[in-house]
């Protein structure tokens, strides 16, 4: 891993404060809080005594990418210097609950078995104003085949995009269009990897996801046969996948409210 750069910053507009009621972390923001900037590629950074997780992220590519996180886990893409026109993507900038590659967020119920899971809420604000590139905004969930999550995901991934520029397209084949799910309709996209992977690009780009029901997504690729009802979710994560650009775009809030 690289080594951890963080810097301090004051920001005017945002302190931090926690309730767990039922299991459930509520965030609320309020003025006077430190900033800290990652520009390792593997950075983290905990959020709450750690029931989140902000990480850096780039993955695809050696060129440079910073960000500003204050302690609420509110993070912007302040720097990038990705080039890549076309493939995988250089980046994924994230904030994220449950487990990424065996680094577990605190009292999350993750990793929980597919049928076990009952639903999945999730309340995800984005500015992405003026931010130019090729990008996404997109969860991001990760299925294991079985309860270990300390190691890379064999399962599935899959991705629920919100918003996209620049021709960004996700991997795989157009496998339906205009599927009614969780109030809205989505494209459905579909490869065969070392994992399956399957994404549902949002046909209406919003800024905004609230109470957005994950579970309706994890049913439908059961349903389609992309995800097995005895896998494990381990980790939902909510991010920009950057090729190109991104500088500006910025996460500004995240919750997670999983119910068995």
């Amino acid at each position: 891993m690289i080594p951890l750069r963080l810097r301090r910053h004051r920001l005017p507009a945002l302190v931090v404060a926690a309730l767990v009621v039922a299991g459930v972390t509520v965030v609320w923001l309020a003025p006077d809080a430190d900033a800290s900037e990652l520009c390792g590629r593997a950075d983290t950074i905990d959020i709450t005594d750690k029931r989140y997780v902000v990480m850096n992220n780039v993955w695809g590519a050696d060129t440079p990418q910073c960000l500003t996180v204050d302690a609420a886990g509110r993070f912007e893409v302040t720097h990038t210097e990705h080039d890549k026109r076309d493939g995988s993507a250089a980046a994924y900038p994230t904030i994220y609950q449950g487990c990424h590659w065996g680094n577990c967020t605190v009292g999350s119920g993750l990793p929980i078995k597919v049928t076990q899971l009952r639903t999945a809420r999730s309340n995800w604000a984005i500015d992405t104003q003026g931010a130019t590139g090729r990008w996404n905004a997109t969860y991001d969930l990760w299925f294991h085949t079985d309860a270990n999550a300390h190691r890379s995901p064999d399962g599935a991934e899959l991705m629920v995009w919100l918003d996209r520029a620049g021709g960004a397209e996700p991997a795989g084949t157009l496998v339906a269009r205009g599927v009614a799910l969780a109030g809205a309709t989505w494209d459905v996209y579909y490869a065969d990897w070392h994992w399956n992977y399957v994404a549902y690009v949002r046909t209406t780009p919003v800024d905004e996801a609230r109470d957005l029901e994950l579970a309706a997504f994890t049913r439908d690729a059961v349903g389609r046969g992309y995800l097995d009802r005895d896998w494990y979710l381990s980790g939902i994560e909510a991010g920009f996948e950057i090729w190109h650009g991104g500088a500006g775009l910025t996460s500004r809030s995240f919750q997670v409210a999983i119910n068995l």
